[in-house]
């Protein structure tokens, strides 16, 4: 009789209170499984304010501090407006001669600063002098552009005339 009661128990329909610790480990994943992927899709969003120029500061401000830096003459004229009269070569640093809007003369070499987005001076070759200028638009982008002054020889201008 004994047997008999063990066998109807084991046969019995188990209560869900009484399930299989293993089953109910697989049971756990299905959901957690189910909001990982919900997770997944949730987007979050970052901000890198990395080469971005700051929104608090203003922008009028940092033009007119631009424009009353013009302790150094080099800087009060557009490149457009030197025109390179002369060329040191042949030495360590060479060394070029130009002549503002005004006509007055000046010395540069390499590093120095010219023109009102304050360019630098970065080759100084037999015929011309290359100046890099960094600028950004209104929209904070980043401008790299050259430069070329061109040696004006008078040599050129008398075989054009001709």
């Amino acid at each position: 009789m004994l047997a008999s009661l063990l066998f109807f128990l084991t046969m019995a329909p188990q209560p869900e209170s009484a399930k299989d610790p293993a089953q109910e480990s697989e049971a756990a994943q299905a959901p957690a499984e189910e909001g990982v992927a919900s997770e997944a899709e949730v987007s979050v969003y970052t901000y890198n304010p990395f080469g971005k120029r700051d929104p608090f500061k203003s922008y009028i401000s940092e033009k007119v501090a631009n424009a009353l830096d013009l302790s150094n003459p080099l800087l009060a004229w557009d490149l457009s407006r030197f025109t390179l009269t002369g060329v040191i070569w042949g030495i360590a640093n060479p060394k070029a001669i130009v002549r503002d809007g005004n006509g007055r003369g000046h010395v540069i070499s390499r590093g120095t600063r010219i023109g009102r987005n304050k360019g630098q001076v970065i080759r100084i070759l037999k015929a011309e002098v290359v100046v890099q200028e960094e600028f950004r638009d209104p929209l904070g982008k980043l401008i790299v552009s050259e430069f070329a002054l061109k040696l004006a020889r008078g040599d050129q201008k008398n075989e054009e005339r001709k």
